[in-house]
């Protein structure tokens, strides 16, 4: 082999040398092959259902990966729920109160953990190997699985609703039932055409009471008007009588003078026993008489 044939294979072995270093670069930064480089710090999550989450499936913050389950989930000792190992890197700081759950990347996608970061400022962190209780978001398969319990309830539904038919076209509709139904509704339509008929009697004494009430109405304005006019009268006469008791006229003077009532009687005693022209006081001398004849004598002392 000379001087040239050796130059030339080692050029070739340079080249294919170059080539498998940079593919080995490749796999260690893209590949899980360059996660065993990397230094970690375990927490442990408590779900209530991990259900499609895998070891070495993906940890997750705001998108970006942070670290990934160590391992399978664990029934916890209470039965309750499983416990799932997680790595983060030791560089990532996940602060206090963070909210850990099972998610999915799309419906059909695989489970992964997300990690949602608590609203405020950030000042203490999660300690490595803490115990953190976690959630679990609805995926496809869930929504399959309540789907499926409800189409189960659906059917029982049905089969419950088929034999309460079945009944009701057993019982409630045979054909005596039927025939009572028909006499039930023929005595509805009776009761109907009767109850319209009195309702267009009750319209007529309705107007005949709305008459009653209008002419009521014009009685009961009358009878104010006359109850007013007596007020009037009944005012009047009073009055009158005071005019009359306690006033200046010549009725309340003979009311309440005797003398001139009693001269007032003479005249008139005299008027109708001598007439207008041959008046004389007779009266007066009448009354004085009788006034003297009722005075008693005093006895003499001859006798």
């Amino acid at each position: 082999m000379n001087r040239q044939d050796r130059g030339v294979e080692f050029k070739v072995g340079i080249f294919v040398f170059m080539g498998l270093a940079m593919l080995a670069a490749l796999v260690v930064q893209f590949g899980r092959l360059g996660e065993g480089f990397k230094s970690y710090y375990s927490l442990t999550i408590r779900f209530n259902d991990a259900s499609g989450l895998l070891k070495g499936s993906d940890v997750l913050l705001a998108g970006a990966k942070i670290g990934k389950v160590s391992g399978g989930p664990r029934m916890t000792k209470e039965g309750d729920g499983v416990d799932v190992p997680l790595k983060i890197y030791d560089y990532i700081k996940i602060p206090e109160n963070s909210k850990f759950a099972v998610g999915s990347s799309g419906l059909l996608g695989d489970r992964f953990v997300t990690v949602t970061l608590p609203p405020g400022e950030r000042k203490k962190f999660i300690a490595p190997n803490s115990y953190i209780s976690g959630m679990r978001e609805t995926g496809l398969d869930d929504i399959t699985r309540e789907g499926g319990a409800l189409v189960t309830d659906l059917r029982g539904t049905v089969q419950k609703i088929n034999t309460v038919i079945d009944q009701l076209g057993q019982e409630a509709l045979s054909s005596g039932n039927m025939e009572n139904l028909k006499t039930s509704l023929e005595n509805l339509s009776k009761t109907t055409a009767a109850l319209s008929k009195s309702s267009e009697k009750l319209e007529g004494v309705i107007n005949q009471a709305d008459a009653t009430m209008v002419s009521m109405k014009k009685d009961a304005d009358t009878l104010q008007g006359v109850l007013t006019d007596a007020r009037k009268t009944v005012q009047s006469a009073t009055d009158v009588f005071r005019q009359a008791t306690h006033g200046d006229g010549l009725l309340a003077t003979m009311l309440t003078n005797k003398q001139l009532a009693g001269d007032l009687r003479a005249l008139i005693t005299n008027l109708r026993a001598q007439g207008v022209l041959f008046d004389r006081d007779t009266a007066a001398k009448t009354e004085m008489n009788v006034r003297d004849q009722n005075v008693p004598r005093r006895s003499t002392g001859g006798r």
